[in-house]
Protein backbone atom coordinates (compact mmCIF):
# COMPACT_ATOMS: atom_id res chain seq x y z
CA UNK A 1 0.00 0.00 0.00
CA UNK A 2 1.59 3.15 -1.16
CA UNK A 3 -0.01 6.07 1.05
CA UNK A 4 -0.12 10.15 -0.21
CA UNK A 5 -1.27 12.75 2.20
CA UNK A 6 -4.58 14.16 1.18
CA UNK A 7 -3.51 17.63 0.13
CA UNK A 8 -0.44 16.19 -1.69
CA UNK A 9 -3.07 14.19 -3.86
CA UNK A 10 -5.35 16.93 -4.01
CA UNK A 11 -2.65 19.14 -5.77
CA UNK A 12 -1.43 16.24 -7.76
CA UNK A 13 -4.74 15.12 -9.19
CA UNK A 14 -6.65 18.68 -9.91
CA UNK A 15 -5.42 22.04 -11.85
CA UNK A 16 -6.59 25.24 -10.43
CA UNK A 17 -9.31 25.75 -8.69
CA UNK A 18 -8.32 22.96 -6.29
CA UNK A 19 -11.63 21.35 -4.84
CA UNK A 20 -11.47 22.62 -1.11
CA UNK A 21 -9.67 20.63 0.70
CA UNK A 22 -12.89 20.17 3.32
CA UNK A 23 -14.89 18.63 0.35
CA UNK A 24 -11.72 15.87 -0.21
CA UNK A 25 -11.46 15.12 3.16
CA UNK A 26 -15.39 14.24 2.84
CA UNK A 27 -14.53 12.20 -0.08
CA UNK A 28 -11.75 10.20 2.24
CA UNK A 29 -14.65 9.47 4.91
CA UNK A 30 -17.49 8.57 2.88
CA UNK A 31 -15.52 6.10 0.75
CA UNK A 32 -15.76 7.82 -2.61
CA UNK A 33 -12.13 8.03 -2.49
CA UNK A 34 -9.77 5.16 -1.35
CA UNK A 35 -8.30 6.90 1.86
CA UNK A 36 -6.87 5.69 5.41
CA UNK A 37 -7.01 8.39 8.33
CA UNK A 38 -3.73 8.29 10.58
CA UNK A 39 -4.30 9.61 13.37
CA UNK A 40 -5.65 13.56 12.24
CA UNK A 41 -4.12 13.52 9.08
CA UNK A 42 -5.62 11.87 5.69
CA UNK A 43 -3.66 9.62 3.13
CA UNK A 44 -5.00 8.67 -0.40
CA UNK A 45 -4.15 4.77 -1.14
CA UNK A 46 -2.77 5.50 -4.76
CA UNK A 47 -2.69 2.05 -5.23
CA UNK A 48 -6.01 1.46 -5.35
CA UNK A 49 -7.22 4.53 -6.50
CA UNK A 50 -4.96 3.33 -9.85
CA UNK A 51 -7.43 0.29 -10.22
CA UNK A 52 -10.62 2.59 -9.59
CA UNK A 53 -12.66 2.29 -13.17
CA UNK A 54 -14.71 5.20 -11.91
CA UNK A 55 -17.99 3.08 -12.02
CA UNK A 56 -18.57 2.38 -8.23
CA UNK A 57 -20.66 -0.49 -8.80
CA UNK A 58 -17.58 -1.99 -10.84
CA UNK A 59 -15.04 -1.43 -8.15
CA UNK A 60 -17.20 -2.70 -5.54
CA UNK A 61 -17.88 -6.15 -7.47
CA UNK A 62 -13.89 -6.01 -8.34
CA UNK A 63 -12.40 -5.01 -4.88
CA UNK A 64 -14.74 -7.67 -3.26
CA UNK A 65 -16.13 -3.97 -1.30
CA UNK A 66 -19.72 -4.82 -2.81
CA UNK A 67 -22.07 -4.05 0.51
CA UNK A 68 -24.55 -5.95 1.83
CA UNK A 69 -28.37 -4.62 0.74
Amino acid sequence: MKLMKLDAWRRARFAEPLPPMRTCQDWAATGAIPAVKRGKTWFVDIEREARQSGLDQLDEILNGTKKAS
